[in-house]
């Protein structure tokens, strides 16, 4: 009750009582730091560590493109008849299936069952079902002319005429730069090669074995 008391009609007393504690303890406490160095220690620094992107692995559909089969939802049945989930897929095989009227070898995932359904409907009709246009799938050339050509110009490659070629009988005896010609490397990509470089590119085995066949295509691009 005193206190309250205290509190409650001396309150101008209590402020200055408060004050005065307040700074006695701040006099203490640089009392007691006097003389003294004060050490602060650095907070320690968060490094953030990039963590390892997993690998992004896209799997195809596993649909056939002419029938749409899809895989099917079924049970693993134990001895003690426990049941759990699994898929039973489809068995897709990648076929070049022969389209007779585009002459060509038409790429397609078919399941086993559209082989045997080709066989008896025909791709045709098959593909208008489906709503596949077989002339932009991927495919090989089965045309007689196509393979004729093939046949005689072997390890050549097709070039388109330059509009921008030098036509000046003077200019092309005056030059002393041999024309480039294409050429097929090993992996089957085309590169652009000067007659007298072969050894260079190819090796010398891989000239001496094929000079025959160099020659014949250096006569030809030369003189086209």
């Amino acid at each position: 009750r005193a206190s309250l008391a205290h509190t409650r009609y001396y309150p101008c007393q209590c402020a200055a009582q408060r004050f005065r504690m307040a700074s006695l303890s701040m006099a203490s406490a640089r009392s007691g730091y006097a003389g003294s160095q004060m050490a602060f220690k650095a907070s320690p620094v968060r490094v953030s560590v990039a963590r390892p992107v997993a690998s992004l692995v896209v799997e195809a559909k596993k649909v056939c493109d002419l029938l749409g089969t899809k895989r099917n939802k079924a049970n693993n049945v134990s001895f003690s008849n426990k049941k759990s989930r699994k898929w039973q897929d489809p068995n897709l095989q990648q076929k070049k299936v022969f389209w007779a009227a585009g002459q060509r070898w038409v790429s397609m995932k078919i399941s086993t069952r559209a082989i045997k359904t080709i066989e008896k409907n025909g791709l045709d009709s098959m593909a208008t079902a489906a709503g596949i246009d077989l002339w932009k799938l991927p495919f090989q050339d089965a045309r007689p002319e196509r393979l004729q050509y093939l046949a005689e110009n072997k390890g050549k490659v097709p070039v388109a005429v330059n509009p921008r070629a030098m036509k000046n009988p003077e200019k092309l005896a005056a030059s002393k730069k041999l024309p480039m010609y294409p050429v097929y490397e090993e992996g089957g990509r085309i590169m652009f090669i000067r007659p007298g470089t072969e050894e260079k590119v190819f090796g010398k085995k891989a000239v001496e074995a094929g000079s025959e066949d160099l020659d014949r295509e250096l006569k030809i691009s030369i003189s086209q």
